[in-house]
């Protein structure tokens, strides 16, 4: 399930992507990623050259691999909220938020920065989102979710995404813009963070 993960997180990625994300050797890695194509679940195409040697391969899900992941949850939370008034909403995804706070702030206290937001994201996978840490190519960090348990419903109010950004910046001492939105058709909701703070060593 990791590596099905991985691939829904990122969309597509080579052999020493898996292997290095989840601490295997390359040939544990292609054993893992061989059993899933047999099964239908991940398929591979010929990687862009990088230059010199052999091309390399990428590594996709399949259609059929959505069936994999949990999904029945959102029916059940799009009927919940066609019974909500929009202020129902607001107070809920807001009481939320707070709760969260309280309970992820101890535990990031003391962090360096980055380590911060690397702990944020395993929180964040507990809490059912399939989060992680992306460098974006100007060097920040960016945080990734796949498989939000309530898209649907995010989609159609947009409440639980601003009161998550918030959050986020909360607990993060840092401005928040969104690059990408599974409300919007994207694959993940992706959170470029501007860190202003100067580490002090």
């Amino acid at each position: 399930m990791e590596v099905l993960a991985l691939l829904k997180t990122r969309g597509h990625a080579r052999l020493s992507d898996v292997a290095t994300s989840l601490s295997l050797t390359r040939q544990g890695a292609l054993r893992h990623l061989e059993a899933l194509r047999e099964r239908g679940l991940v398929e591979v195409s010929v990687a862009p050259s990088q230059g010199r040697g052999r091309p390399g391969h990428l590594y996709a899900l399949t259609a059929q691999a959505g069936e994999a992941f949990p999904s029945g949850h959102r029916q059940l939370a799009t009927e919940l909220v066609d019974f909500m008034e929009s202020t129902e909403l607001e107070r809920f995804f807001a009481a939320r938020a707070q709760r969260l706070e309280e309970e992820y702030s101890p535990r990031l206290a003391g962090l360096s920065f980055e380590a911060r937001v690397r702990e944020l994201a395993r929180l964040s996978r507990e809490g059912g989102h399939m989060t992680e840490v992306v460098e974006g190519e100007d060097g920040g960090l960016q945080l990734r979710h796949c498989n939000c348990p309530i898209q649907d419903v995010a989609a159609r109010s947009g409440q639980p995404c601003r009161h998550e950004q918030k959050l986020y910046e909360r607990l993060l001492g840092a401005q928040l813009s969104r690059s990408t939105w599974a409300g919007a058709g994207d694959t993940s909701c992706t959170y470029d963070i501007k860190n202003e703070r100067k580490e002090v060593g």
